[in-house]
């Protein structure tokens, strides 16, 4: 099954979609099997595989618990609209001036088209209503003489030859009534006769033109600027929240966000979830702020917790006129049947008196395997710090580590230090580089 929603008004806009459904895995139930096959274009062979159970042999029964799974899916998404606006101010004024004056003279040369097209229209149809009419009335008798022409001939029999002969005709032509009748006929010998009728032919016409008044005031609309129009209106941004929800047989999984335009800008996030399985529950929270009071400043956190992972992560930065200044600082630990670790970063940074820089890095394991008859135990620290100013620069750096442990029952262990700096001036420089590193391994050295 499944649903969708959507809505929107003046306050708020919201989507709605929810989903849910069942399976049955029982055919995973089914035993299989797989006769022996030989592999195509070499000489191995598969093993048979005979009543193999999907659902017990791939660890699905452990793992699901049951064949009937179901799961349930919703996400909602949400805004709130903020009633606030942000004024943007537009210089209307000069535009304004710039579009009158080319309003202004496009309508002069828009009369004047219009008056022009008007009297060429006028003029056109009345010179061919003029020549129509004149030769709709009749057809002129045509002034040209005719003539007509018998050609010679012999007369048969007799044998007599006869002359061509021209006889020149007066001059005649047709003309188109606009009434024809018919002459009353009578049969002889009876009483019946045919009345004489009278057919009236439509005579075409063409209408006077008449220009409406209004056409030859045609304009275009007057273009005004409001006097209190000298801005954009931007609306505001709003709250922005997501809510994600899914649950099943074995799992279920919370998460929400939001994005909120407050007096500062916060932006959070939130997952966590539950299972009959220690690995599946977790919880991940995460918050950054911006802050825009006497500069700016953002900060950020992050935190996982795990039955096997833990970890944070806090940051700063902050700027101002006078001031730049950051901090990072970024935790992690590790705990497995076989590996502990602890992690830490450190990095910090300012321009107050002068532009400094210092970081630092810590690492300590513990790793113990049984089966690989292997174990390792250690830690690791590295420092870096830097000035600077226009008249000097200085870096310092230093490395140590230390490693104990064995391989198949053969013990190790191992350090190194190191040192190193480096500071430069007008007049000049000078540096300093120091390595230092022992081993052993029973049995070899």
């Amino acid at each position: 099954n499944q649903n969708f929603s959507a809505g929107n008004n003046e306050n708020s806009m919201e989507a709605h979609i929810g989903m849910n459904g069942e399976a049955n895995l029982d055919f995973l139930n089914i035993p299989l099997t797989i006769p022996e096959m030989a592999l195509p274009y070499t000489s191995l062979t598969t093993p048979q595989l005979k009543d193999f159970s999907i659902w017990e042999k791939t660890g699905l029964k452990k793992f699901l618990r049951t064949t009937r799974q179901s799961f349930d899916l919703t996400v909602k998404a949400q805004y709130k609209k903020n009633k606030d606006k942000h004024s943007i101010p537009i210089p209307l004024d000069v535009i304004y001036d710039v579009i009158s004056q080319n309003i202004n003279s496009f309508n002069r040369h828009f009369e004047k088209g219009r008056d022009s097209a008007l009297d060429f229209l006028t003029k056109s149809y009345n010179e061919a209503k003029t020549k129509f009419e004149k030769y709709n009335v009749e057809t002129s008798l045509n002034e040209l003489p005719r003539t007509f022409q018998i050609p010679g001939y012999t007369i048969p029999v007799l044998n007599i030859e006869v002359t061509p002969l021209t006889v020149e005709m007066l001059a005649f032509g047709y003309v188109i009534p606009k009434e024809i009748s018919t002459p009353r006929l009578t049969i002889p010998g009876s009483d019946l006769y045919v009345p004489s009728y009278t057919l009236v032919l439509p005579s075409l016409e063409l209408p006077a033109l008449h220009v409406p008044r209004n056409l030859r005031e045609l304009s275009l609309p007057d273009f005004k600027l409001l006097s209190n129009l000298d801005n954009v209106l931007i609306p505001a941004m709003g709250n922005i929240t997501c809510d994600f929800s899914f649950k099943s047989t074995v799992f279920t999984l919370n998460s929400n966000a939001g994005l909120y335009n407050q007096s500062d800008i916060v932006a959070h996030f939130l997952s966590s979830s539950s299972s009959i399985f220690d690995a599946l529950q977790f919880k991940l929270e995460g918050t950054s702020s911006l802050t825009r009071k006497r500069g700016l400043k953002l900060a950020t956190a992050l935190s996982l917790n795990n039955k096997f992972v833990e970890g944070s992560h806090d940051s700063t930065i902050s700027l101002n006129k006078k001031n730049m200044e950051a901090s990072v600082t970024t935790t992690a630990k590790v705990q497995s049947p076989i590996l502990r670790m602890n992690f830490k970063q450190e990095l910090n940074g300012n321009t107050k008196s002068k532009p400094t820089v210092s970081s630092s890095i810590e690492l300590k394991y513990n790793f113990n395997s049984p089966k690989l008859h292997s174990t390792a135990k250690g830690a690791i620290e590295h420092k870096l710090s830097l000035e600077t100013l226009t008249s000097y620069f200085s870096i310092e750096s230093s490395t140590k580590g230390d490693v104990k442990g064995s391989v198949l029952s053969q013990e190790y262990s191992g350090i190194i230090a190191s040192e190193a700096s480096t500071y430069l001036n007008s007049k000049g420089s000078r540096s300093s580089v120091k390595l230092q590193g022992a081993s052993k391994v029973d049995g070899i050295w």
